[in-house]
């Protein structure tokens, strides 16, 4: 029989491209989704598609009673912009608790469970080498710190749940938003960046990250956490190169400040608050800039999965570009 896989957030980015590439291994994809979401990227008439209510823990087990035992489980939902604190942890926190523990009170548990973190769980790196998995972590922004309160849930439930956390650094490929707003303002002739000195980045394509993620379902350690990067050191200005290189356009490249941008963040805060809708630009983000240091060590992820990226950052934006010119982004 093919594997029963549960994916949360299967409508985003990250999520989805996780169903696409399950889907062509034959698996049996159930897609948890809200009833209201976009489901463009959803529309493989194999996938079967559930409501999950995170936020009901007695409503949230009869559902997952229903569904019957997944051979897996990835939970990818969660919220990576908030207008208050206390929705990251609601969100990312509380709701990934009440998801293990309805699998474990309710004798469902997986092969594996895999919660797709972040980088920022951990934070940058404490000293001037890299992000190592050993670090204590130490998160500098709300986010991050949200992840890592979930992590320390599923640390709780080690024996009971067989878990793997993914850390992801900044993903980029086709479908994401977040990035589409620097390859855009490159495709205008702008390169904005914030800082006045490069900062030290790390990247890992959306397919490569899948990858990654397949792999730590069905071969990760029980209670091992995998930091997931392309294994390669870039800078800030290597991104504005790779996607200036891949739109094939000329620029002009500016560095702003730090503590200027801190004000327009606070003000894009405050326009957002009465949006309803925090903004790419926040003070949050900010945290996560300012010469923070981002190298990773993947060597540990690598090898204990047998894994090998097949993308660096200029061979995805390639792919990226281009596949936002044939959907009409650019």
């Amino acid at each position: 029989m093919s594997p029963r896989l549960l994916i949360t957030g299967a409508n985003g980015f990250i999520g989805s491209a996780l169903t696409d590439a399950a889907l062509a291994r034959g698996w049996e994809v159930t897609a948890a989704v809200r009833p209201n979401s976009d489901r463009t990227y959803l529309q493989d008439r194999r996938l079967r598609f559930v409501h999950l209510p995170y936020h009901t823990p007695p409503a949230l087990a009869e559902m997952l009673r229903q569904q019957g035992r997944f051979d897996y489980v990835a939970h990818i939902a969660g919220a990576t912009k908030a207008l208050r604190s206390e929705d990251y942890f609601r969100i990312n926190t509380d709701y990934t608790r009440h998801l293990a523990e309805a699998l474990v009170e309710e004798d469902l548990r997986p092969q594996c469970f895999l919660f797709l973190s972040s980088l920022a769980a951990l934070g940058p790196a404490t000293n001037a080498e890299r992000v190592r998995p050993d670090q204590p972590p130490m998160p500098v922004t709300t986010y991050g710190a949200s992840k890592r309160a979930a992590e320390e849930h599923l640390e709780a439930l080690t024996g009971r749940l067989p878990w793997v956390v993914v850390q992801p650094t900044a993903v980029f490929g086709p479908r994401d938003r977040d990035l589409f707003q620097f390859v855009q303002l490159v495709n205008h002739g702008l390169e904005l960046y914030i800082g006045l000195t490069p900062q030290r980045a790390s990247f890992i394509y959306v397919s490569d990250l899948v990858a990654l993620m397949l792999a730590a379902l069905e071969r990760g350690l029980q209670g091992r956490k995998y930091i997931a990067a392309d294994g390669r050191d870039y800078t800030t200005d290597d991104l504005g190169e790779a996607v200036r290189t891949a739109l094939g356009r000329r620029t002009l490249r500016l560095r702003l400040p730090l503590a200027g941008v801190q004000a327009i963040a606070a003000l894009s805060e405050w326009a957002g608050k009465w949006q309803g809708k925090m903004p790419a630009l926040n003070r949050e983000k900010l945290r996560e800039l300012g010469g923070a240091n981002w190298h990773c060590d993947t060597s540990e992820t690598f090898s204990l999965l047998n894994f090998q990226p097949q993308y660096d950052l200029y061979r995805g934006m390639e792919e990226t570009v281009k596949w936002y010119r044939q959907h009409g982004w650019l």
